[in-house]
């Protein structure tokens, strides 16, 4: 699973790595329930690539974008709240039907599950944000993971 390496980029919007947040994060019961579906992650691929292909030809909007990836969230709910910190960035994925939960955390989320898939020992000691049936939507769809745009290699 090649997209694994690559997933950092949608970090962007997620400064702080998961595994740096506190392990008493009640957001975390969020993470581990929310349902992977294709058609959010194809609707966050398409928001994506029009966020980034956007910043490309709007210097104020790419600095919102360093800008938002430069913060530091502590917590899961930091992380969401990015998305009300910058309703710019925000409406690209709301345009695709995201909430800003979905918009901040669903790549964390996928990453999170992927990485479930290639390292088992990692998803026991992530079983507090990381559900099976993430892990088991990473494992059935990895090829079409491997086509989206936020997961293509920089």
């Amino acid at each position: 699973m090649k997209h694994i390496a690559v997933l950092t980029v949608a970090f962007l919007l997620t400064a702080t790595p998961v595994l740096a947040k506190p392990d008493n994060d009640p957001g975390y019961k969020i993470m581990h329930d929310y349902v992977l579906t294709l058609p959010k992650v194809k609707a966050y691929d398409t928001a994506y690539a029009a966020l980034t292909t956007a910043a490309k030809a709007d210097p104020s909007l790419k600095a919102d974008l360093v800008a938002a990836s430069a913060e530091q969230d502590p917590t899961v709910a930091d992380t969401i709240d990015k998305m009300t910190k910058h309703p710019r960035l925000y409406a690209f994925f709301q345009k695709q039907g995201l909430s800003k939960m979905e918009a901040s955390l669903l790549p964390i989320i996928l990453m999170d599950a992927c990485m479930g898939v290639q390292y088992p020992a990692v998803a026991t000691t992530m079983a507090n944000m990381v559900a099976p049936g993430q892990i088991a939507f990473c494992r059935s769809n990895g090829a079409v993971l491997q086509t989206m745009s936020f997961l293509a290699k920089r």
